[in-house]
């Protein structure tokens, strides 16, 4: 299905912001009424979100769902019940729906696994709730753009938990960068270096929590055998249910590192390297991953990097003063994170870092005011991110394994993500991974076209096979056609 572009976006938003149709079960708020949230998803993110939202002026969390009660849930219910300045009893659902069929919510705040992002939100935009959805805003390419299709019809705000882009300092570097202060922009570059150990390997495969319904919890994923020690959180590290830390930390990065290179679709290609190093568990997902993304002309790269800065540290190291960031490289210097320097390392110029605080309470604002220009992140723009996550792990998944020096030859002429290499081999030899023993994951180049958002060219059948999970029977995500 077409990707909407950002003119049609707005256009189509536009319109639905002077439309007076809202759903029956949508409340019109007054000016000075209290916006009731209901959080969906009450594991860490959730809970965190919760004590947020919860502070904001005008702000009323009326329910939680979560399909494992005795995780979280329980703690946060009695957290917010007994908070001295602002204490609110809240019911608790294991079902979501039953969150959903309450006219009295205005918003939901969806902080779910990745696998039901996408569904959440689309659940709840046709139940006539605002939606505040956590990134990745999905799981797979297709269900991102059938979010993104129905949100540009419903007379509804909806944004991400991509703060990154709320903070100040961004649209002052990009007017810097326009103005040519380090002369021409050489490199986009988004990172990752987040530490992540072993989640364990389990000889027989780990049962849910008796707490859990995991029907609920499963959802739109498989019913798959998964051997990592902690059911919660880990998921990240399975493609049933996650999407590494590439999809993880990696779209905050990767919108700004696609923004500040001046795009807002996707490259002419797109391609990964890495492997899951250091450790034998039961997670999939790389924990070192690099991937060059052909933008003209300024390309994007994207590294993560999982393991320490060498094996008796626990520090990660950093790459032009960030370790996770952004950083945008110029013929005349760099700029990392909000500080501008010259090729000598000299500060040049540092831009404002604060207002990413600011994006929970311009969520709220928008609701009341109707307004989603309010919003410095657009749904459009997050879909964008999280495709860009999906294309590389796709590449990563039809990869083959090959030695580093078979790897060095093919990317010998591509000089900055050669150097981008390079330092990952540097990295994990100083990690003790012998690289005369160990393979590396090379994928193939992909091209994603825009306008289908299907693959195209050479390993396009392979790569669309990843364009859309295979759902679990009765917990399908919607084609917008059955909207």
């Amino acid at each position: 299905m077409a990707l909407i572009n950002r003119r049609s976006f707005l256009k189509y938003s536009s319109a639905a912001a002077v439309s007076a149709a809202f759903f029956s079960n949508t409340r019109v708020l007054g000016a000075n009424e209290n916006i009731r949230l209901g959080i969906i998803g009450v594991g860490r993110q959730g809970s965190y979100l919760a004590s947020i939202f919860s502070k904001i002026p005008g702000v009323t969390i009326a329910a939680l769902a979560d399909p494992d009660p005795g995780y979280k849930m329980g703690r946060l219910k009695d957290k917010l019940a007994n908070d001295e300045t602002k204490p609110l009893k809240v019911d608790a659902y294991t079902d979501y729906r039953k969150l959903l069929d309450r006219k009295d919510i205005d918003a939901v705040v969806i902080a779910s696994c990745n696998h039901w992002h996408s569904k959440h939100a689309i659940e709840s935009l046709k139940a006539g709730k605002h939606v505040y959805v956590e990134k990745p805003i999905s799981h797979n390419i297709w269900e991102g753009s059938q979010l993104c299709r129905l949100a540009s019809e419903k007379n509804l705000i909806i944004t991400s938990g991509m703060w990154h882009r709320r903070r100040d300092c961004w649209p002052q570097v990009r007017d810097f960068i326009q103005e040519g202060q380090l002369g021409k922009v050489l490199c986009s570059r988004g990172l990752c270096h987040k530490r992540r150990g072993s989640i364990g390997l389990r000889e027989s495969a780990l049962k849910a929590p008796e707490s859990c319904n995991y029907d609920m919890w499963l959802g739109p994923a498989q019913d798959v055998p998964t051997y990592r020690e902690h059911f919660h959180y880990d998921w990240h590290w399975s493609w049933n249910t996650g999407n590494g830390d590439i999809g993880n930390q990696g779209p905050h990065q990767f919108d700004l590192a696609i923004n500040l290179a001046g795009q807002d679709s996707y490259p002419a290609n797109v391609f990964s390297i890495g492997g899951r190093f250091g450790y034998k568990d039961g997670g999939q997902t790389p924990n070192t991953q690099i991937v060059y993304c052909d933008y003209e002309p300024v390309p994007v790269i994207f590294e993560v990097f999982g393991l320490p800065m060498q094996s008796d540290m626990q520090a990660m190291e950093a790459y032009k003063k960030a370790r996770i960031g952004n950083v945008v490289e110029c013929e005349g210097g760099y700029i990392s994170e909000n500080v501008a320097y010259d090729n000598d390392g000299k500060i040049v110029k540092r831009f404002d870092p604060h207002g990413g605080g600011e994006h929970m309470p311009d969520f709220i604002r928008a609701i009341r005011e109707n307004d989603q220009s309010i919003l410095r992140v657009n749904i459009k723009d997050s879909h964008t991110a999280a495709a860009m996550v999906h294309a590389s792990n796709i590449s990563y998944r039809l990869g083959s394994e090959l030695s580093s020096e078979e790897i060095s030859g093919r990317i010998k002429g591509n000089k900055l993500f050669s150097g981008t290499w390079e330092r990952m081999l540097d990295h994990l030899e100083r990690n003790n991974v012998d690289l005369d023993k160990t393979n590396i994951t090379m994928g193939p180049i992909l091209s994603l076209d825009p306008e289908t958002e299907r693959f195209s060219g050479e390993f396009s059948e392979e790569a669309n096979a990843f364009v859309k999970d295979n759902y679990r029977k009765g917990w399908e995500v919607p084609h917008m056609e059955q909207l």
